[in-house]
């Protein structure tokens, strides 16, 4: 039922695209540079190329004159990929050419004359997944390895473009399933003889919580990755974020100044430590105030606060410290600042540095990526929002699921490990409205 679903849902899509379509792009960023290439894909894309040529393409790497308009011929390297052997599984060709735009629009253009139409965003991707070359989500990978601006970010869209997220989900569906058995076994005992059992059943979905949970950490943090790790610096007015912001960015990205309430705004830089971009925010001292702008940057401050992945929380003394509820569950490094300034006083618990001075700002820094990177980065997978939506209502469903409720009610036990099956299940096999394909897939740039 699931694939047909996703089949109606696939052919709503392609009755607009039209499958048996001829489509050409370039794949390479517009622009000037050494080489072009653009890519025509459709059954039909090797009898149009030779009917523009006057000639057969026998090779698979063929040198070219294609003419362009009277008087002009572009040399060009024109690579076959016969179906199904091909990005998209159908025959495909590779036009390389020298990388000038003009170039470009009229060898398009050219084709654009012979039955050959436009390639909307990600239709070649598209292509490629209904002709099971790819997964879903390998699908949606791959933007995000053309998106990557770190190793590890790269490393965990490599992961999922391989089938590693895919993987993890069927690993921990396969533990799930296990676990229904057990209950759905044991709805079918009489009372007395479940009774026996029921404590083995608890623990047994006790254990699995607890998998289901790391699995989650996972999948959340694969997410940071992907997007990016946030760091938010936070704190008093005049402790020295903003100076923090500067020197562990090596940029002047913020106004330092003595005088208190300077920083209006978030102001965000990077910098890429272990593999791993980090984006630092710098906000708005956190204080009681009267005036209307500075309020509103506070406001922006503890917004920050709240949606980081980490937080930095400065100060001067440990009074500073005191009566944090905006920090609670978060993880946050605390740290006094200003160790350069004569009458510091030292105290246990914070990290010590000097922003000013950079003292202790490697030791900072290996801090930050110590209370993040807590699993093997090896591990990650590139995970959107899409995918973590159905993780973190899976993790309702299986919450949801108390001692109490497995002793009074077992069918309902069952009930709430099979919809968070299908939940994880619709992260690779999705059963969705007809638009999910054109949503994803429209992300993509056109020639990809």
């Amino acid at each position: 039922m699931q694939w047909f679903q996703l089949y109606r849902c696939c052919c709503t899509l392609l009755e607009v695209l039209d499958a048996s379509d001829t489509i050409i792009a370039c794949s390479t960023p517009p622009g000037r540079g050494a080489l072009s290439v653009i890519r025509l894909s459709g059954e039909s894309s090797i009898k149009i190329a030779e009917k523009l040529l006057g000639r057969a393409l026998n090779k698979k790497v063929n040198l070219v004159k294609l003419p362009l308009w009277d008087g002009y011929k572009e040399k060009c390297v024109l690579t076959i990929f016969n179906s199904p052997n091909s990005y998209t599984g159908e025959n495909l060709i590779e036009i390389s050419c020298h990388g000038n735009p003009l170039i470009v629009r009229k060898i398009i253009d050219k084709f654009l004359q012979s039955r050959v139409r436009m390639a909307n965003p990600g239709e070649f991707t598209l292509r490629s997944y209904m002709a099971n070359k790819m997964s879903l989500e390998e699908s949606e990978a791959v933007i995000q390895v053309i998106n990557a601006n770190s190793d590890s970010a790269l490393i965990a869209a490599q992961n999922t473009l391989n089938g590693g997220l895919r993987k993890k989900i069927k690993n921990i569906q396969k533990k799930l399933r296990e676990t229904r058995v057990v209950v759905e076994t044991l709805i079918d005992f009489t009372d007395e003889d479940a009774d026996v059992y029921l404590g083995d059943v608890k623990e047994k979905i006790e254990f699995f919580k607890e998998e289901y949970k790391k699995f989650g950490k996972l999948m959340e943090s694969s997410k940071s990755i992907s997007d990016d790790i946030r760091v938010v610096l936070a704190g008093p007015p005049n402790v020295g974020k903003s100076t923090l912001i500067n020197a562990l960015t090596n940029e002047n990205v913020s106004i330092v100044s003595e005088i208190p309430g300077t920083t209006r705004d978030v102001v965000k830089s990077s910098y890429i430590a272990e593999g791993i971009r980090f984006v630092l925010e710098d906000t708005a001292g956190l204080r009681k105030s009267s005036d209307k702008i500075e309020e509103k940057g506070i406001k922006l401050a503890k917004k920050a606060i709240k949606s980081a992945d980490i937080v930095i929380y400065l100060g001067l003394t440990k009074k500073d410290f005191e009566d944090m509820p905006i920090l609670k569950g978060k993880p946050c490094i605390k740290v006094l600042n200003k160790m350069d300034l004569k009458g510091y006083k030292d105290s246990k618990g914070f990290t010590r540095i000097s922003a000013k001075t950079g003292k202790n700002l490697s030791l900072l820094k290996s801090l930050i990526v110590s209370s993040f990177l807590n699993f093997d980065l090896s591990e990650v997978v590139a995970v959107n929002a899409r995918h973590l939506s159905f993780v973190k209502q899976g993790s309702k469903a299986i919450n949801a699921i108390s001692p109490s409720l497995i002793s009074s009610n077992l069918e309902l036990v069952a009930e709430n490990l099979k919809e968070c099956d299908a939940l994880l299940g619709n992260i690779y096999d999705p059963i969705s409205a007809d638009d999910l394909l054109g949503k994803i897939f429209n992300t993509f740039c056109i020639g990809k």
